[in-house]
């Protein structure tokens, strides 16, 4: 009986892990002069469906997209470019990791 509930705490505590930057590693927005001596990891691409009529929560979301794939390469700081927003909102941003 008291399956379903398990079930059901794991959904909302995966939900409110993806909503939450406590979850996982913090990332810090950062511009290129704060990652000068950082190692570049990669480039890291954010989406999210909200696109132009929600153009600051659609921002957001892509930015948690594209914080994930930075996580998942270990970068501690991210550089962000100019988000696109049509009928779907994007952004690229560079990934480094920044020791000390």
């Amino acid at each position: 009986m008291s399956t379903p509930w398990l079930r059901i705490a794991a959904v909302v505590a995966t939900s409110a892990c993806s909503a939450n930057a406590w979850c996982g590693p913090k990332i810090v927005d950062a511009d290129e002069a704060a990652v000068a001596h950082c190692t570049f990891l990669q480039d890291v691409n954010g989406r999210s469906v909200f696109g132009e009529r929600l153009k600051g929560p659609a921002v957001e979301k892509a930015k948690e997209d594209a914080r994930g794939a930075a996580a998942k390469a270990g970068a501690t700081h991210i550089v962000w470019g100019k988000p696109q927003s049509t009928d779907v909102t994007t952004i690229t941003g560079k990934a480094y990791r920044c020791d000390g």
